[in-house]
């Protein structure tokens, strides 16, 4: 039986890029309209899903190719996507990072091209202009289906933004969409250390911040279009 699962990735150039911030971001100020949200994260990764449950109340899924088969993974999003209005999906390290240095397996990608999903790719604009551009167009072109649809930018100022999103539609022609940005917020800033973010838990103050970063989500994403 087929059913509506209305979904987004949105993963990154890299680690450190600053996803898990914008998907913190964008799942406070979805969850802050009221909306049912679902939240998954690409991989084993135990730590961003305990962020995912601290803003959903709800259990955050682990989608994995490496330890799931397609199959698998495309019921296990279904099933916890059944009453959600919307599900985002984390990315892990970098888009087409996968399990080794020369392989996309079970990377972001793969999940992203098994379970049909458009993607959003996180580009950090601090101290870049249209270099930024050349990032998001070897993204597009590392692979025939990359699915990238959009770019949002971290530690981007609005200035920068209004400059690179033109720059952007007249580049690639709707190939992929500017869908907003976030700025330099270092009072929201998620520590990390060896093996990752410190769990949520650890973070002092993390209401505080995930009020915050939910309203400059509101404010600067264009979360209709996500």
């Amino acid at each position: 039986m087929e059913q509506a699962a209305p979904r987004v990735l949105l993963t990154g150039i890299s680690s450190g890029c600053g996803k898990t911030t914008v998907a913190c971001a964008v799942l406070q100020a979805l969850v802050d309209r009221g909306l049912r949200v679902g939240a998954f994260k690409c991989g084993p990764d135990y730590i961003d899903p305990m962020f995912h449950s601290r803003i959903i109340g709800a259990k955050s899924g682990n989608l994995d190719l490496f330890f799931f088969r397609e199959n698998t993974l495309r019921y296990l999003l279904a099933r916890n996507s059944r009453d959600r209005d919307v599900s985002v999906i984390e990315g892990a390290m970098g888009f087409y990072d996968g399990a080794g240095l020369a392989s996309t397996r079970a990377s972001a990608w793969e999940t992203a091209r098994s379970t049909d999903t458009p993607v959003v790719l996180v580009v950090p604009a601090r101290g870049a202009a249209l270099s930024v551009l050349a990032v998001i167009q070897g993204f597009l072109d590392f692979q025939e289906d990359s699915r990238i649809r959009g770019g949002l930018f971290n530690r981007c100022a609005a200035s920068t933004y209004r400059a690179l999103a033109g720059a952007i539609r007249e580049r690639f022609g709707g190939r992929a969409e500017p869908v907003g940005f976030l700025p330099e917020l270092p009072a929201c800033t998620l520590e990390s250390r060896h093996l990752g973010l410190v769990t949520a838990g650890e973070v002092e103050g993390l209401r505080e911040k995930l009020d915050i970063l939910a309203r400059q989500a509101e404010e600067k994403v264009e979360l209709d279009r996500l």
